[in-house]
């Protein structure tokens, strides 16, 4: 790995965790392992490149370990930028063996981007990273009354009422209602963004 980013190269890794887990997952820890000894290598002796060093990972809980967990927390000294990619909260959980180390993977990503999500504990914990906010809503009531034994007696009335509740900025369960190719990110300024990737077409 090091040769590599020294090269400013760019590799490419199929581990077919699909037809062999176990030997996938191994190959992925070691070379996640052997990633996070080049960053602290950078980080102890300095950065002698001006160009950063990208690093995704599909089906990250596949391949998870604490080396890649230090490489999250720390990498940034060393100028790694990581990319994680999953399908739900409970395949960290599964993969580290405790729901508190999963919250620990994603506590350190700066930025979060879920698509459509159907598992209900992974909506949740999206949910609870967005802030509250005051939503108003507005009572209208009229009225009027005509006393049938008095001609002149005629009563009206008119109310308005603004009432101001705290509600969610994105619900939960709305998070599995999104079309496909529209997300919410969650930015590390305390942004939060709903979009839509484009698609691209290509000129017949």
């Amino acid at each position: 790995m090091s040769k590599i980013i020294h090269g400013n190269k760019v590799v490419y890794i199929g581990l077919d965790s699909l037809a062999d887990s176990t030997v996938g997952s191994a190959i992925g820890s070691i070379l996640l392992a052997d990633l996070a000894a080049v960053a602290g290598d950078r980080y102890n002796y300095g950065i002698d490149s001006l160009t950063p060093v990208n690093l995704f990972i599909d089906e990250a809980a596949e391949v998870l370990n604490q080396p890649a967990i230090q490489l999250m927390n720390k990498g940034g000294g060393a100028d790694f930028r990581v990319t994680i990619a999953t399908q739900t909260f409970a395949d960290f959980a599964s993969r580290l063996g405790d729901e508190n180390k999963a919250r620990q993977v994603l506590a350190n990503t700066n930025n979060k981007i879920a698509l459509r999500v159907l598992d209900s504990e992974t909506q949740k914990y999206l949910a609870e990273g967005m802030p509250q906010i005051k939503v108003r809503s507005m009572a209208l009531r009229y009225g009027h009354n005509v006393d049938s034994h008095v001609q002149d007696e005629y009563t009206a009335s008119y109310q308005e009422q603004i009432l101001e509740e705290e509600a969610e900025l994105f619900p939960a369960a709305m998070l599995g209602e999104l079309p496909p190719l529209h997300f919410i990110a969650r930015l590390s300024g305390g942004r939060t963004l709903k979009g839509r990737f484009p698609i691209l077409r290509t000129q017949p």
